[in-house]
């Protein structure tokens, strides 16, 4: 029913006397409260359009420049020699090996032990600081049981590696993978000489 319908059918009620006259009044009230609440319509709240961070222009330039640098990083990548890695330049950095003093007894010799995975150009400098000149040499790691024997004419060595009785001594040749000694041999018997000798080694590979 309308508000009019209703406030009608509340006033019959109260000529009637079958309602009080506080008791219509708070029938009424309550009639048009509820009437009134039912037109109410909440406000639309308008909606606010969210803002983009980033405008389509901005997108397509980022876009392009993403797309560009790719490019050229291919471009390099195809450029690149088969056998050219980006870290080729560290493995044809020179590695020093051995850099110190070592002491060589009269009369004896000292092997110092070197194990190159990969090949490379190898570069010994040798220099007595004090003591006896010596001989020196490098051979194969297979070849330190006939030294134990001091079986020394048989022992296999790196022709341009050679030298004896030297006080300087400076070689370079390339070099296979593989494993090898340098050897320090004092040859004198050290009365009339040192009875040691400290020569100083140092020892290069480059890739």
């Amino acid at each position: 029913m309308g508000l009019a319908e209703d406030l009608k059918a509340l006033q019959e009620l109260r000529d009637k006397g079958e309602l009080s006259e506080s008791a219509y009044a708070a029938a009424r009230d309550a009639a048009i409260g509820k009437q009134s609440q039912g037109q109410i319509q909440p406000s639309a709240q308008p909606t606010q359009a969210k803002k983009p961070l980033v405008g389509t222009p901005v997108k397509v330039i980022v876009a392009l420049v993403v797309l560009y640098a790719g490019a050229n990083i291919i471009y390099r990548i195809s450029q690149t020699p088969p056998n050219q890695s980006s870290s080729s330049a560290f493995f044809h950095t020179p590695l020093t090996i051995t850099d110190e003093i070592e002491n060589v007894p009269a009369a004896s010799w000292k092997a110092l032990n070197y194990n190159f995975p990969s090949g490379g150009k190898l570069d010994i400098t040798v220099r007595v600081v004090n003591g006896n000149p010596i001989d020196v040499f490098l051979t194969p790691a297979d070849q330190i049981d006939a030294m134990n024997k001091r079986e020394w004419g048989s022992v296999k060595t790196y022709g341009d590696f050679n030298a004896t009785k030297t006080r300087e001594y400076h070689r370079t040749s390339q070099m296979g993978p593989g494993s090898y000694y340098l050897v320090l041999r004092d040859t004198s018997l050290g009365v009339l000489s040192a009875h040691a000798s400290d020569v100083s080694v140092k020892t290069v590979l480059t890739p």
